[in-house]
Parts: structure tokens; sequence; C-alpha cells
């Protein structure tokens, strides 16, 4: 009874069981015409309506008979090794994956044949779940009762993504390997057959190292399974992988409008391709082509007189944030490249902050002398101490002391906050003073720092940078339009006072090779090093109307020619982009905000006090100018008023007055934002403040008793004297830093 209730039970699902699959077999239709069709590839239109079809997405169809057996059995052997036995779908595998997701909790094992593979990439989407892994059994199970095993491979190998817009293994061998398909060597095949788990992680180009351990794996498998012998096996992996070192076909622009075309949609790029829609960009045919010529004639040069690799980039966009040339010269995806920005992040990690919170103004000068913070002690590209310092000059000659000072002032807090307003999200293991020569853990995007300064061109205002101005579907229905969104990051004051100074940059700075073309142009250099040498060189310029960026690096040695500098070959390519653009006109300037005015101020102070004080005499001799804001322009001294001097030691602050009628008159101290009133002994010249050595910042000046200021007024933070006083007299070998 028992074994016939068993048996029951057992018909009663198998039945269930073939119901529902024939109820879910004919649920779903095989799309023949749509799995065999030769695939036009992506259509990306400039804004004048020029066809960009990328090269190596028009997939270049390869017969099966041609291919070497190893190339075949090198996919069948890594993929799906029991390929010419199963009928569509590899139970074994299913099981296998399914007790390995459940156990987990997570979808990460798919245990999907190479028929499925190709119904996925041919018919379906990359979304993991239970529905669609069903919708592709079934699929699969269709298509093998209609295809033959040897043509299902042959559209599988025609259909494969290989990374670098490649679709196809025709494709992926000219883009790799400069070469068809059919003279691929058994070690290049390999490497493709690796490559297709993840073509980012396995790339030859850009994980040559992790391609390599791939490659060995499939070789491995081709062993096991007696499709290669002893010696070929050896002779695959201990052979150096040769890629195709240069890039033919220049579709740098093209290819970064995928990529945001794909994340604006939510697609993959199959699934774009799938979908056959029409991108229309923002590209300016004539500037590209320029962009191209120009940055190439320059890289070449390079290239032949240093004998070294280079890559590079040359990038502008518009005031709005849309890209109009791209131009990435380099055999590497420069997508989601991350490089050190070196001296291009001073003006918001340091001069920004401070122009924001008024610790100084463009004309505020900086002692730039020797420093030592607890064994930090950078040096300026010159190797040369320049004594007192404008932030202007400082700005423009990019030295590297005043930078780290101004840091420090203002503090790591306030840097943070502003780099994050324009799109910089640093760690935290980057907040310290190495953040005032740019040095980050993990870089940023050279798109990133473009867009930062296109910020800046717009005095604070934020534009995303675009590149996709429409998508358009097979029929030509609008998908996607673009929609100008711009928000306020940072003061329009603050944005001019910096602005202003990177025009002194491109005027008598490191970019100085700018100022014979006559425009108000503002720019900023920047070096990025390691202990072999500079690896990383920038120049970016922008006007009223477009902001440009050209870098130069080499990924592959991580070292550049020492004859390589931002000031000169990045800057010149630059200066050539900025004569094409304006070659029939000049951008306008840039207007002050209605908050900053150009004021003048004492210049014999200036040379004698380095402070920033109201002209003392009417003679225009006596006169400097600047831009100021209207809240922290030149303090007017009062020749009438009580003249207080403030002398730090050891002992406190020592406040000094040179006025015989003290009678009611109170010394006011601020701490932090809280006050203290001590009247004034008239026995006395001059009190000390003991209390000193807590705070940050403080202020001294002299009231009446009606509240009345009646003496100039003096600021310190006796924090810095208690750091020298630490370093130079208390500890003799260990350095210490407050």
């Amino acid at each position: 009874r028992i074994l016939i209730i068993f048996a029951f039970i057992i018909l009663f699902f198998t039945i269930c069981f073939g119901i529902c699959f024939f109820v879910v077999y004919n649920k779903y239709d095989l799309n023949v015409s749509e799995l065999t069709s030769i695939n036009n590839g992506i259509k990306v239109y400039s804004s004048t309506g020029t066809d960009s079809t990328l090269y190596n997405t028009d997939r270049s169809i390869v017969e099966i008979e041609t291919l070497p057996a190893y190339v075949c059995n090198a996919f069948v052997d890594t993929e799906d090794k029991r390929f010419y036995s199963h009928n569509g779908f590899d139970a074994k595998r299913i099981i296998k994956a399914s007790f390995v997701n459940l156990t987990s909790k997570t979808k990460s094992q798919g245990a999907s044949t190479i028929s499925q593979q190709l119904i996925k990439n041919a018919l379906l989407t990359n979304d993991k779940t239970y529905s669609r892994k069903i919708q592709e059994i079934v699929l699969a199970m269709k298509m093998e009762k209609k295809f033959e095993k040897d043509e299902i491979l042959e559209m599988y190998l025609n259909t494969i993504y290989f990374g670098s817009n490649a679709y196809g293994i025709e494709n992926a061998s000219n883009v790799y390997f400069d070469k068809s398909a059919k003279d691929l060597t058994l070690n290049e095949a390999c490497c493709l057959a690796g490559m297709i788990k993840s073509p980012n992680t396995y790339s030859p180009t850009k994980n040559p190292e992790n391609c390599e351990i791939r490659r060995n794996f499939v070789a491995l498998n081709m062993l096991k399974n007696k499709h290669i012998t002893n010696e070929e096996y050896e002779s695959v992996i201990n052979s150096e992988i040769s890629v195709f070192g240069e890039n033919k076909n220049y579709q740098s622009y093209e290819e970064e409008a995928i990529y945001e075309a794909c994340a604006l949609l939510n697609m993959t790029e199959r699934e774009l391709i799938n979908k056959k829609y029409q991108i229309i960009t923002f590209k300016d045919d004539k500037l590209q082509s320029e962009i191209e010529k120009i940055n190439e004639n320059k890289i070449s040069y390079l290239k032949e007189q240093t004998q070294s690799n280079l890559d590079s980039l040359s990038v502008v966009a518009n005031s709005n944030g849309e890209i109009l040339a791209y131009f990435a010269n380099s055999a590497y995806n420069l997508h989601n490249l991350r490089r050190q920005p070196a001296s291009t992040f001073k003006p918001f990690s340091v001069y920004l902050p401070c122009f924001k919170y008024n610790i100084f103004s463009p004309s505020t000068q900086i002692l730039d002398e020797k420093i030592d913070y607890s064994g930090f002690s950078p040096k300026n590209a010159d190797n040369t101490y320049h004594g007192y310092v404008s932030v202007r000059d400082a700005i423009a000659k990019s030295y590297n002391i005043p930078a780290i000072k101004a840091l420090d002032y203002v503090g790591i807090k306030k840097s943070k906050e502003i780099l994050s307003d324009f799109g910089f999200n640093i760690s935290n293991s980057d907040l310290n003073l190495n953040l005032a020569l740019g040095a980050t853990q993990n870089g940023v995007r050279l798109i990133d720092l473009l867009s930062a300064y296109n910020t800046l061109s717009n005095l604070g205002t934020y534009h995303p940078i675009s590149f996709v101005k429409s998508i358009k579907d097979e029929s030509g229905n609008m998908i996607y339009s673009h929609e100008d969104f711009s928000t306020r990051v940072a003061n329009s004051d603050d944005c001019f006072l910096l602005t202003d100074c990177l025009k002194t940059t491109a005027k008598t700075g490191t970019a100085k090779r700018l100022n014979s073309l006559s425009l108000n142009v503002a720019s900023k250099t920047g070096t990025a090093s390691n202990e072999k040498g500079n690896t990383d060189i920038y120049n970016i310029a922008y006007t009223t109307e477009h902001t440009m960026l050209t870098w130069i690096g080499n990924l592959k040695d991580n070292v550049l020619p020492t004859n390589l500098h931002s000031s000169s070959q990045p800057t010149d390519i630059n200066k050539d982009i900025l004569s094409n653009i304006y070659s029939k006109h000049s951008p306008a300037d840039f207007q002050p905000p209605e908050n900053v005015s150009f004021l003048p101020f004492d210049s014999q102070n200036y040379e004698f006090n380095h402070t920033v004080i109201a002209p003392m005499k009417t003679e225009d001799r006596y006169k400097l100018y600047d831009w100021f804001k209207s809240d922290f322009t030149p303090e007017n001294i009062d020749k009438n008023k009580i003249q207080i001097d403030a002398e730090i030691s050891k002992y406190g602050v020592l406040i000094k007055y040179n006025t015989q009628n003290i009678n009611d008159l109170y010394l006011i101290t601020m701490r932090d934002g809280k006050q203290t009133k001590l009247k004034l002994n008239s026995k006395e010249s001059s009190i000390l403040d003991k209390d000193v050595f807590s705070f940050n910042q403080i202020e001294y000046h002299i009231e009446d008793e009606e509240g009345n200021a009646v003496s100039n007024s003096i600021s310190m933070r006796p924090k810095d004297y208690l750091v020298n006083l630490l370093n130079s007299e208390i500890v003799s070998k260990k350095k210490w830093y407050v």
C-alpha cells in the first residue's frame, strides 16, 4: 500500500510538472529572425546628424569552418564542456548552481550553457530572476531542435561581448590582436575565451595579470579535455600576451556617448544594441576633427622624440556642460580612469575654502618658508623658498608651501565640504595636509575634473557634463531628450576671485604660454609624480564659453620622460585648441559679481608689514589695486586711533599700547566667538594674556566705555608659535604637530 501511494504521488507530481512544462514551453516563442540577424551596430550621431556607427559594434560574421579547431575548443571547454551532448541545458550544472544559490542566498551561480548564453545575449535581458532563467532554458531547448550544434556555436561566437565595444570574435580579434579570427594563435584564443566571463576584469589591455591567470585556466581545461598536448599547454602558459598597441579607429567620443546612454536608460551595451536605438550627441564634427589632429600630432612627435609609451586625453565642453569634442588618444579605455589630480586640486581643496571663509583675499601674503609638520616637510617644485608671496602669485606659480599653510589654517573639514560640493568624494584617509598637493588614495576621474572647472567658469553654477542630446528608437520615436539642469554649488564672489587668480596663471604663471593668444582665459596646470618621476601632467583652461582639459600620462610604465612638463606639452595642446575655437572671435571677460569690487590698498604697509590695509596716503604711487569681497575689504586704519601691537612668547601674548590717556579704556579679547573685557591700567603700557595656547584664533582691540573701537585690531593664532616652540626648543629629536 505504501509503495502504491508513493507511486501515485510520484505520478501526480510528474503529471503536474508535465502540464506546467507544456504550458511554459508553449508560452515563449523563439524569434529566429532576431537570433540570426546581422546587427548593424549602435548608431551614434553628431549634433549635425553625421552617422558615426561604431566600427566594432557592427558585428563582422565569421563562419565556424574558417576557424582553427582550438578556437572553438577553447570556448567549449571553458564555458560548456558538455555542449555537444545536452539539449540546451545542463541538468547537472543547474542542480549544482541551485544548491549554491540556495545555501548562499544569492543568485551568483547561473550554470548557463552556450545555448542559454546565446539566447540571453541575443533575445533576453541580464536580469537575474528565476522567470527569466526559465524562459532562457525553454528558448534554448527550442533552438537546439531547430539548429545544429555547430550553427549554434557559430552564432554564439559572433554574438559574445569581449569588452572595448567588441561584439563577436572577429571584431575582438581585430581590436585586441589586429588580425582576423581565423589567424588567432592558441595563446590568443585562450585569452579571448577567458575574457567573456568578465571582459573588464580579464582584459589583456586593462588587466594583463588577470588575463594571464584566466588564459592559463582555459589552457588547463583544454588539456584536461585532451584538446591540446602537454607541449602546447606549456607553450601557452609560458608565452607573453602581445596585444595590439595602437588604436587605429578613434571612437572615444562615441564610446563615451554609449556609456552615458546605458546609464540614462539603465541598460547594458548589449541591450542597447539589440534595441537598435539612435544616439544623437553634442559632438561638433569640425572641432572634434581639429582636436584629434592637434593632440595626435603632438603626441606622435613626443613618442618619437622620447621613445616612450604615452596616453593622452583632450576634451572640450561648452558653458552648459555639453561635450563638443572628446579625444582619448590611447590603446586603453579611459572612461573610468582615475588619476592623481596634483596641483589641479589646489583651487578646490585650498583656495576656494579660504576665499569662502574670508581667510584671505588674492593680495594676502603668505610666508613661503621651510616647514615641517611631524616629519611632513614638502618643497616647492623649483626647490626654492620665495619669502612673502601673495595668494595670487602662489596660485599662479603653483607653490606648494603656501597652499599647505593655507589648508592648515582653514582646516581639512572646510576643504572637504568644498570638494564635495564640486563632486569630489574623497575618502577619510585623504583628510590630511597632502590634500593641498592633490594626493588622494583613489585619484579622480578626468571628466569629473573637467566638470569642476566648468563650474568655476560659470562662477559656481553646476551643469552636468553631457554627451547625449537625445535618444530615438528604430522608428524615430524620442526615448530621451536632454534637459539642462543647473544648480549653484559655490558663491559667485569666491569663484570670481579664484578665476581672476587663474587668469594670472595664464598670463604670468605656469600656463603663461597661453598669454600670447590675448584671450580672457583662466588656466591651471598640474604634475603628479611618484618615486620614479612624473606620472601625469595636466593643463585645464576655461573662458566664459568653453572649458577644456588635456592630460598626458603613461599607463603602461606609469612614468613620463623627464622632458615633459605640465607648463609645456599639455598647455601647448590647449593653446592650439583655444586658437582654433577663437580664430574668428574672442570670448567675453568674466564679469565681477555685485559684491566684488576693484579696490586700492596701501603699498608701503604691504611691502614692509605684509598686511593689506586701506591706503594711508592719497597719492597714487602709494596704492596697489586688487579685487575684494564687500565683506572683506582692506581695513581702514584711523591715524587718531590707539595703535596696539602684540608679541607672543612661551609666557603668553604681550599686548602693547602707545597712549598715555587710558582712562576708561578696555582691552577686548575674542576667543572662539566669546568676548572678554578687561579695564586697562593707567600706569602700564602693556598687558600679558597668559591663557592663549588652548585657543585657535584670538583677536584683540581696545574700546571705550561706550563700546566704540578706538584702536586697530590684531588677530593671531598662538597655536603656530606653540608648534615652532615644540619643534625648535622643547623637542630635539621627535617632531610634533599640534
